[in-house]
């Protein structure tokens, strides 16, 4: 009884080969959608400069040293003409008026969901003829490897570059706000995403299985 359990259960199936190419499908057309929309998003930031850009800003205290918003009055500092500030999920946000961002810096600000978008379309891409193969009764197929290999380092340097891209934007508005006037409370805090390095290195993992698999397909292959 035990033995037929055990064959029945590496015999059964956990997604199917229709379900598969649907999978694939909706990869790719997730892809798109998220390629599309995070471009527009930064492109309509673009547009909306220099009359108005939001960056994620922190507040510099008197000691010198950025602090976290919840240990700082906002109501005690002293906000340069044309700055304003509003509450974010994780943190303050700096709104500026016309005059203190070119174009430039207001696509920097939503640049992060630009490159998020272009990275998973480009994941998607590499994905779906994975998938398909997977349908197709192949998953050890030659080019399988090289597309996950891909698809890590993608997630890797998106993970790590993309949220870089606001702060830089926010660097240049502080910037301007320095050239304008001598009261400037704001600071910007660059941070190392480690999060993005681990899932990358898990996806170069089964990357790796993948080369192996399809080296011991090609080795049995070989003897038949």
């Amino acid at each position: 009884m035990k033995s037929k359990l055990s064959v029945t259960l590496r015999n059964t199936e956990y997604v199917g080969p229709r379900t598969s190419r649907a999978i694939a499908r909706l990869l790719l057309l997730a892809g798109i959608v998220a390629a599309v929309g995070g471009v527009g998003y930064a492109v309509n930031g673009a547009t909306q400069a220099p009359a108005t850009v939001t960056v994620p800003i922190s507040i510099e205290v008197p000691n010198g040293s950025p602090q976290s918003p919840t240990t700082v009055s906002v109501d005690d500092v002293v906000l340069p003409d044309g700055a304003r500030l509003q509450a974010a999920e994780h943190g303050l946000q700096l709104v500026t008026e016309a005059g203190y961002a070119s174009r430039w810096t207001g696509f920097l600000a939503r640049g992060d969901a630009a490159l998020l978008g272009l990275g998973f379309g480009a994941c998607a891409l590499l994905l779906a003829p994975v998938v398909n193969a997977v349908a197709a009764g192949d998953p050890f197929r030659r080019s399988n490897a090289a597309r996950i290999g891909w698809t890590g380092a993608i997630v890797g340097v998106v993970g790590m570059l993309a949220p870089v891209l606001p702060n830089l934007a926010a660097l240049a508005v502080m910037t301007s706000f320095d050239a304008a006037s001598s009261a400037n409370p704001f600071a910007v805090v660059f941070g190392v995403e480690v999060a993005p390095l681990g899932i990358a290195a898990l996806i170069f993992v089964v990357a790796e299985a993948f080369r192996r698999g399809t080296q011991i397909s090609a080795d049995t292959a070989g003897l038949v």
